[in-house]
């Protein structure tokens, strides 16, 4: 063989593999990087090309005793499995070619940063429910704009899926950096739009805008850098972002400004952050159809570790992992955490090693008192012995065993300290590892020197043996059971909010909720332009340079102006009396006789409401649900308005302490109709709370489907009674009765069909919880008692809060948080729900869980553990526990696996409304028998 063809070699262009190759004998030498990829060739031996068929077949006799490599017939080396510098430096490859031998000799290089390492503080839990594509994060943005005509636009927006982000932008306009190992993530992307580019440019020609985003826990921040790379271009502005960004992206003639996001936390924790913008950056955006000008006044950031799939790692979790061996793979970088017995960057190299593990693995579960299991075990070892030293000296040995375990019972401080575990090889090597045991900590809930106090917290705070209760923010009392006074928020409200203006503080961020007329971070500026009211969205009336309050929008007049609008001239006292009484004996007269007209026709019997009702409805709603007083139009509660007259009221229908439901008759202009006729029977304030929430959810129904409601699976709203002493909500008349008194009137569980054919209500309510989640609404009572079926088998989602206590009081428990005394579905309610007293379309897709377990057991009352009465801390305390209703007889698999899924403590873990009808639509084609006639029509 000639020696010209003893330097032929192969380099892939992409990683810039560089060969030493010795010319004088038949040995190779080949210099690769750890990092280069699965499946490159890295060599292919002499008189051997790409494509061409070496004269006789090659193999791999030795060298490579885990596998790193594969050998071709063509005689061409190829990256098998993922290699490591630091286990293996270099191999010593013999390939037999025909009858010959030759050795490759393959140097690895360290690359830095190369492999990841596994950092503890940004590591995420793995997420299984979720699919690939998914975010590492759910992010919340939302910002407060101020147009140039003075309007205050607020704006939210939720990304919990990669899809959210990309869609409006091909992912070529995103650069996303996560391969590195102190937990620091870089997004670089653009926008063409052209929308900002001339307003944006004109600020970049002074000076480099960098928006900051502190954390509320002050632990981490988010840097947003903007860049201009056309007049930048050469100059040494753009080398921060040349530190990160492709040569060839930041040389892009096409590109204007460009931003990049950095930020770098611990991930395991959700942070708020809050970002005061440049005053001068002004935004052109679309309301609809329409394109205004503003100016971002802040911009606030929550950001929740939610984690990828299993397998799958990066911001997008679109990266495999490549662990082996029941490794766990880094959410953020991809690193492998090797278990005990392995190595190398995939976990897939044997390695001789000794562990003592322990079941439970969770320190958060091995307390004083508990049980704890030790394992002590080798691994790839000929042991001819193991053994364990315990901290008081004493031993247990087991020969010609690899693995020991023992049982510690009842752990007290005495058993703390080292536990060693030794193997000896059958050739005299020993290898040992300890373990040491330090328990301090009492049980859950449980505190004090003897651990027999019980901690009692409340709203998901931990207990600590010595503090107590360790309030979560916005929480303090010795059981976290008050939030934190006015103008205070945080760990132990110790910080003071600076909300101005009478604003009030959020307990947890400290974020400002501002009263009519203010706006800002702080609720320190005035609505300007003309505008007043909350979030400035009222238009002055004021004339002739009159002053505007920016609060209610009253008029201060110049003189000689006068009047609630200073358009009227001043005149004198004379002439004022004189303008005073000439109508007032005119305008006596006339009210004289529409009183006599209205005594007569008997409508002064009735109480006249207050002008400003709607108002004061409105007011209240927000203070509750914002979102569903903002879906409300103006005038909505006269819109619906029934006169007293032409309702006649029927038989008791249903009852309780604070309300009642009759069934009555409305006289319409199409003749009577029956209908169900709520109201409330105790005057207090939570009663009427409770009215008119229902009364305007089911408006706001309404006004979605613009008064269509003959496909909904919400009861329908016939009309509203306000204007007289007694008020009513009136609904349509369900024949059928509730669906909780159908069930225990059906047959046998066991019968054919029955199951399947109840799940067609089940549907029907899921899509009445799709209703509600567009409007962002919560029903907080979801249960067979709340469903009522028509006599066209549909069923239908009611009582809205109004007549909660009109059944069984069973069902019921009095709350015991303080400062809030209403009954409550405690049994119904999802964990978050019982120790906040927060309610979501998350928690109302739990109680939907209850419902099929309602159905599943023809009506049975719920039961946990065994008990049908708990109070609130003991639900609590069952359900932190991971106790659940149980399976009932006859309920099949698939279907209780659905309900489980909908009691996950996590609520974003929970199935979509839309989820759980697919779900239930499956199950019923798989329940029903083709013979059997369904009931309940599913649109």
């Amino acid at each position: 063989m000639a020696a010209g063809f003893l330097g032929i070699v192969v380099v892939t262009s992409c990683m810039q593999i560089c060969f030493a190759v010795s010319t004088l004998s038949p040995n190779f030498s080949v210099s690769v990087p750890e990092a280069v990829a699965v499946g490159e060739t890295i060599f292919s031996l002499p008189g051997t090309r790409a494509g061409e068929k070496a004269e006789l077949p090659c193999a791999k006799l030795e060298g490579d005793p885990y596998g790193r490599f594969n050998v071709t017939k063509n005689c061409t080396i190829v990256v098998a499995n993922p290699l490591d510098w630091s286990v293996q430096s270099a191999y010593l490859l013999t390939i037999r070619s025909g009858v010959h031998n030759t050795r490759v000799k393959v140097e690895l290089s360290d690359v830095e940063g190369y492999p990841p390492v596994y950092n503890e503080t940004c590591e995420t839990l793995a997420n299984p429910d979720r699919k690939t594509g998914d975010l590492l994060f759910r992010v919340k943005l939302s910002a407060e704009m101020v147009t140039t005509s003075g309007d205050i636009v607020t704006s939210s927006e939720l990304y919990t899926d990669s899809s959210d982000l990309w869609k409006a932008k091909p992912p070529a306009e995103w650069q996303v950096q996560t391969d590195n190992s102190d937990c620091n993530i870089r997004v670089i992307s653009y926008d063409k739009s052209g929308d900002h580019q001339e307003p944006l440019q004109e600020l970049l020609r002074n000076h480099a805008p960098r928006l900051t985003c502190t954390s509320f826990s002050k632990l981490s921040r988010i840097v947003i850098d903007l860049y201009d790379l056309k007049s930048w271009a050469g100059t040494t502005a753009l080398d921060p972002l040349k530190r990160y960004a492709p040569e060839s992206f930041v040389k892009r003639s096409d590109l204007g400004i460009v931003l990049m996001w950095s930020w770098s936390f611990p991930t395991t924790t959700t942070e708020s952050f809050s970002c005061e913008a440049p005053a001068e950056i002004e935004f052109t955006m679309r309301m609809g159809s329409i394109r205004m000008s503003a100016y971002i006044e802040y911009v606030d950031i929550d950001m929740k570790p939610v984690g990828c799939p299993d397998g799958k790692y990066g911001l997008r979790c679109h990266k495999t992992c490549i662990c082996k061996n029941g490794a766990r793979c880094h959410g953020f970088n991809g690193a492998c955490k090797c278990p005990p017995g392995w190595k190398g960057v995939a976990c897939d190299i044997p390695k001789q090693d000794v562990s003592i593990t322990t079941t439970p693995s969770d320190p958060r579960h091995i307390y004083i008192s508990a049980n704890i299991t030790f394992h002590c075990k080798s691994y790839h070892i000929d042991a001819e012995y193991i053994s364990v030293t315990f901290p008081n000296t004493t031993k247990i040995v087991s020969l010609g065993e690899n693995e020991i375990d023992f049982l510690v019972s009842h752990i007290q401080p005495t058993n703390n300290g080292p536990y060693t575990c030794q193997v000896r090889d059958t050739r005299g090597n020993t290898l040992n590892t300890t373990f040491v045991l330090n328990v301090t900590n009492c049980a859950p809930d449980t505190k004090g020197a003897r651990c027999d106090e019980v901690c009692g917290c409340l709203q998901g705070a931990s207990c600590d043996r010595w503090a107590g209760c360790v309030c979560p923010p916005g929480w303090t009392g010795t059981r976290c059971q008050t939030k934190c006074p006015h103008g205070t928020y945080g760990q132990d409200s110790a910080k003071n909010c600076s909300c101005q203006n009478g604003a009030s503080c959020g307990s947890y961020d400290s974020r400002c909720e501002c009263k009519a007329g203010w706006y800002g971070m702080d609720c320190s500026k005035p609505c300007k332009n003309g505008r007043f009211g909350w979030r400035c969205q009222q238009i002055c009336t004021c004339k002739n340079n009159a002053a505007c309050s920016n609060v209610d929008g009253s008029c201060a007049c110049v003189t000689p102006w006068t009047g609630p609008n200073c358009d009227q001239l001043q005149t004198s006292k004379d002439e004022q009396l004189l303008e005073f009484l000439v109508p007032l004996g005119s305008l006596v007269l006339l009210v004289a006789i529409v009183m006599a007209i209205l005594y007569k026709t008997g409508i002064l019997a009735c109480s006249v409401p207050d002008a400003s009702e709607e108002d004061k409805t409105l007011f209240e709603l927000r203070r509750m649900e914002q979102d569903l007083a903002q879906s409300l139009q103006p005038g909505w509660l006269g819109l619906w308005e029934k006169k007293i007259k032409y309702l006649t009221p029927g038989p008791l229908i249903g009852e309780g302490m604070f309300g009642l439901v009759r069934k009555g008759k409305l006289r319409t202009p199409e003749g009577e109709l029956a209908v169900a006729a709520k109201t409330v029977r105790v005057e207090d304030s939570q009663s009427y709370r409770d009215f008119y929430r229902e009364s305007a959810i089911l408006v706001a129904m309404h006004q979605q489907r613009d008064g269509d409601c003959r496909e909904s699976n919400i009861v329908r709203l016939v009309g509203l009674i306000t204007k007289s002493a007694e008020k009513y909500i009136l609904l349509e008349y369900a024949s059928k009765g509730d669906l909780l008194g159908l069930l225990r009137r059906s047959g046998n569980i066991n019968e054919e069909g029955l199951i399947g054919n109840l799940l067609g209500y089940a549907v029907h309510i899921a899509r009445a919880l799709q209703e509600l989640e567009r409007l962002r609404i919560a029903h907080r009572d979801v249960a067979a008692r709340n469903v009522l079926i028509t006599a066209d088998d549909v069923a239908k989602l009611a009582d809205f809060g109004l007549a909660r206590d009109v059944y069984a009081t069973t069902q019921y428990v009095r709350c015991n948080r303080p400062g809030v005394d209403e009954l409550l579905p405690l049994k119904w309610m999802a964990l978050e729900s019982i120790e906040t007293g927060e309610y979501t379309c998350q928690s109302d897709v739990w109680s939907f869980g209850v419902l099929l377990w309602e159905i599943a057991t023809l009506g049975k009352d719920p039961c946990y553990d065994g008990r049908m009465q708990l109070s609130f801390l003991q639900m609590v305390g069952i359900l932190r526990q991971g106790i659940r209703l149980e399976r009932p007889p006859g309920c099949p698999e698939d279907l209780y696996r659905l309900m489980r899924s909908c009691w996950r403590d996590v609520p974003d873990t929970r199935p979509t409304p839309e989820g759980i009808e697919e779900r239930l639509l499956q199950l019923r084609r798989a329940l029903l028998p083709h013979d059997v006639v369904e009931i309940g029509t599913v649109f």
